[in-house]
């Protein structure tokens, strides 16, 4: 089933896993790249999916992770407005948690939409 497209790789739930498929001309040093920063982030003890492996099938580059299920704020924000206060309250601690933790070794993530410093460790 696939959950989300996005340009050059689209992502697929099968069972208890999300599989990202990466553009046949993606970048291999990308792909691992990011496979390597979930790793990193990992090991800071947040609650994200779990990367489960990285593979290559005809061509194409994957990265295989834990899905988690459940619905995003924004998605219960909106079905519920009455507890958007609850909801931002639960956005705010989530990213005081984040920033919280120390991940030096991360390398940037510029191509993926958002940055991260190693020097602040801190994502913009």
């Amino acid at each position: 089933k696939i959950i989300a497209v996005r340009n050059s790789k689209t992502v697929y739930r099968d069972a208890g896993k999300a599989i990202k498929v990466f553009d046949e001309h993606y970048s291999k040093a990308n792909v691992l790249n990011e496979a390597l920063n979930q790793a990193r982030v990992e090991e800071t003890g947040l609650k994200i999916p779990k990367l489960v492996e990285v593979s290559k099938t005809d061509g194409r580059w994957s990265i295989v992770s834990e899905y988690i299920t459940g619905k995003t704020l924004e998605v219960l924000m909106a079905e519920n407005p009455d507890r958007e206060d609850e909801y931002l309250k639960k956005f705010v601690e989530t990213q005081i948690e984040i920033q919280s933790k120390s991940a030096p070794l991360l390398t940037k993530l510029k191509d993926a939409g958002f940055e991260y410093s190693p020097e602040h460790n801190k994502f913009w």
